[in-house]
């Protein structure tokens, strides 16, 4: 039956002897990592056991009970290894959409006005559900950059006193280098699109 629906719906699919579970036929889908290791990302599985212990039932056309088959579905595997699979994938650089730390505000000094200048941006990231931190302290600025590296936070944001008077930021992504400055405003829209576009 399972094979029949493979075929039928014009899947590509490899048949492996010996690799169904114990209480019936299932589907993988096996994806490679980029260092070529084989994960399975989803899977499928006809359980023809758990029904009859439970006592399941239905009503058939002709009014007769009749004993479901049960599906096992998990489109993303477990979630430990849908992560693992992910983080091997990206060697932990993930892209904007994915990053845990989207992006990461940066002033050159713990200057009062440099992070006032700073805090509405972090603001108007967060208001739009972007996964934002700061890093107002007096900590020395390469300092700063080679933290913020480390962690791979995809997006650094960086705020000097040139910056401020243009109402800009400095842009920097992760193992990117620096980008130059933009007026925040668009790069606050640029990153919200970017996001939008990739979830899409």
């Amino acid at each position: 039956m399972v094979r029949r629906v493979l075929q039928e719906s014009g899947i590509n699919y490899v048949e492996v002897a010996n690799e169904a579970a114990f209480y019936g036929p299932k589907i993988d889908v096996q994806v490679w990592s980029a260092i070529g290791r084989e994960f399975t990302i989803a899977t499928n599985q006809v359980d023809f056991a758990v029904p009859s212990r439970f006592g399941l039932t239905y009503r058939d056309k002709d009014n007769s009970n009749k004993t479901p088959l049960c599906i096992h579905r998990a489109p993303l595997g477990t979630h430990e290894r849908f992560i693992g699979f992910l983080i091997e994938h990206y060697a932990g650089n993930f892209p904007l959409w994915l990053a845990p730390d989207q992006v990461r505000v940066i002033t050159l000094n713990d200057d009062a006005a440099l992070i006032e200048y700073g805090k509405p941006i972090v603001a108007e990231l967060r208001a739009n559900m972007v996964r934002v931190d700061s890093d107002f302290s007096p900590t020395p600025f390469k300092a700063k950059i080679a933290d913020t590296e480390k962690l791979r936070v995809h997006t650094m944001l960086i705020i000097g006193g040139k910056d401020m008077e243009a109402g800009a930021v400095s842009v920097r992504p992760h193992l990117g280098g620096p980008q130059g400055a933009k007026p925040k405003m668009e790069v606050v829209a640029n990153i919200l699109a970017a996001i939008k576009e990739s979830k899409a």
